[in-house]
């Protein structure tokens, strides 16, 4: 889809929540102190990618994966006091917008190479490369491709999981589901547009 938009102007997606209790492990935090969680069949894709990639002698590692509303509105904070209100929400949704309360979504890295990650150098790594051929057929795609028509920043580590008719339908709603999605969704980046 064309960018026609206001470069300032940000839509990010309304996504519905997972329910944390219907969650399950797929990783541990670098700093072994977090223990991220997805849905059961994102970590069963999620698994078997890992086996595929190592295959390949390529190490994945999830950086982030479900987010409560609560800690996005951490990181929303945070991105807002480091980027100001306008640029922030480039970098993350605010709460409710967020994929990763889907528990369908992973920012992944690569374990060779922490530097990378969460951040735009993760496109020179061994992982990025791997997932970009091979995370497709794994059901994975990625969510913010340079240029995207939503004006997200491009973000080459965030990755959704699409392989349920379920997580199909909410990444990519049709008829009047879309509307109402995108209905909400505008009125959410015209509201931060407005007002920053």
């Amino acid at each position: 889809m064309i960018r026609f938009l206001p470069p300032s102007l940000v839509i990010h997606r309304w996504c519905p929540p997972a329910d944390p209790k219907a969650l399950m492990p797929i990783g541990i935090s670098r700093d072994g102190w977090h223990t991220h969680l997805a849905r059961v069949e994102t970590v069963e894709a999620y698994q078997r990618m890992v086996e595929a990639a190592e295959r390949d002698h390529v190490k994945l590692h999830v950086i982030w994966a479900y987010r409560s509303p609560e800690l996005q509105l951490e990181h929303f904070t945070e991105a807002q006091q480091k980027h100001g209100k306008r640029q922030g929400i480039r970098w993350l949704a605010p709460p409710g917008y967020s994929e990763h309360q889907t528990g369908w979504v992973l920012d992944i890295g690569d374990e060779r190479d922490p530097e990378a990650d969460d951040n735009p150098l993760f496109e020179r790594t061994a992982a990025f490369r791997w997932l970009r051929v091979y995370a497709k057929g794994f059901q994975f795609e990625l969510s913010f491709p340079p240029g995207n028509w939503q004006g997200v920043s491009y973000e080459p580590w965030h990755w959704r999981f699409v392989g349920t008719p379920e997580a199909h339908r909410v990444f990519h709603p049709a008829g009047i589901t879309a509307l109402k999605v995108w209905k909400r969704s505008w009125q959410e980046a015209m509201r931060w547009w407005l007002h920053p």
